[in-house]
């Protein structure tokens, strides 16, 4: 049976880190500006080594990504705060394979992708003898199909379907100078009937797919070096719990694995703003397309 549906491309794998579990408590709006760009040379099967079907893989990625936040006014438990985030990516793709590849990916160049939105809640900052020490946030994100789908394509902005992405962020400050951050994420892939450019199986007609339910998180460490620079390690992973499935079908070897390390950093150019930078080298990639990923995050508070 043909794999029709796969979990998105375009998660949220590593492209925030350090002090993810802080955010604004008092009410207003937040901007957060990600830019992404992916540099893939390999599409690797179920075992985790490179497909002979696709060779001379290049597959380059900019994604670019606005997000705003609000915090509310209302504050449950005191000194914490609900909120609302949306954000809408800008991808751009990029793809070749050797003239002599068996298989060979097309791609839906520049798009809008899918609208990702959804309720939070902030704590407060826990404080230890005045100094802050922990802090973390809930949410849950819509992922809506909104984004630029070609069923001519193999490679779209758009995941195609409907997703419930439940996810908890914390950091805590173990001394003055050390930062962990974790988000930890699952994602409920709902079925769909938008398939990007399936095979052509004989006697076969398509009429769902559901991607996996997945689960998969960032996790990062850092050291003040000085009051505005950080220094640290980031990481990611990505597992799925059950097999995609086409017309109800499981599809046999169809999990995926990603797991990636590097370097990053982190700067604090004054209290409303701050950047932060990954570089990721990938350590397992099954059923995925591994490669260097380079990342930025600039926070804005208004």
């Amino acid at each position: 049976m043909p794999d029709t549906i796969a979990p998105p491309k375009a998660l949220n794998l590593g492209s925030t880190s350090f002090f993810d579990g802080f955010g604004r408590t008092d009410e207003g709006f937040t901007l957060l500006q990600y830019g992404r760009y992916e540099y893939l040379d390999s599409i690797t099967d179920s075992t985790g080594h490179s497909s002979p079907y696709f060779q001379g893989t290049r597959i380059r990625v900019f994604s670019e990504l606005t997000q705003f936040v609000y915090a509310s006014p209302w504050h449950p438990l005191g000194g914490d705060a609900v909120g609302f985030s949306a954000a809408v990516p800008l991808i751009d793709f990029n793809s070749r394979f050797a003239g002599s590849s068996p298989v060979k990916l097309n791609n839906n160049g520049f798009g809008i992708g899918d609208l990702v939105w959804g309720p939070s809640y902030q704590s407060r900052v826990y404080r230890q003898a005045g100094r802050p020490v922990l802090s973390f946030r809930l949410q849950v994100l819509i992922l809506s199909p909104t984004g630029d789908f070609n069923h001519w394509r193999n490679i779209d902005q758009s995941a195609g379907f409907w997703a419930i992405n439940p996810y908890v962020a914390i950091t805590w400050l173990p001394t003055k100078r050390i930062e962990l951050t974790t988000r930890l994420n699952y994602q409920y892939n709902l079925p769909g009937n938008k398939f990007p450019n399936p095979p052509p199986y004989p006697g076969l007609v398509y009429r769902s797919g559901q991607a996996a339910q997945i689960v998969y998180g960032n996790v990062d460490a850092s050291y003040a070096i000085t009051d505005e620079v950080r220094l640290g390690a980031n990481g990611y992973f990505l597992q799925s719990l059950n097999l995609d499935r086409t017309n109800g079908e499981g599809v046999p070897e169809s999990e995926v694995t990603s797991v990636a390390l590097g370097p990053g950093g982190r700067y604090t150019f004054n209290r409303s703003n701050a950047l932060n930078l990954n570089l990721y080298f990938p350590l397992l990639s099954c059923n995925g397309s591994p490669g260097v990923q380079v990342n930025f995050q600039f926070m804005h508070r208004f």
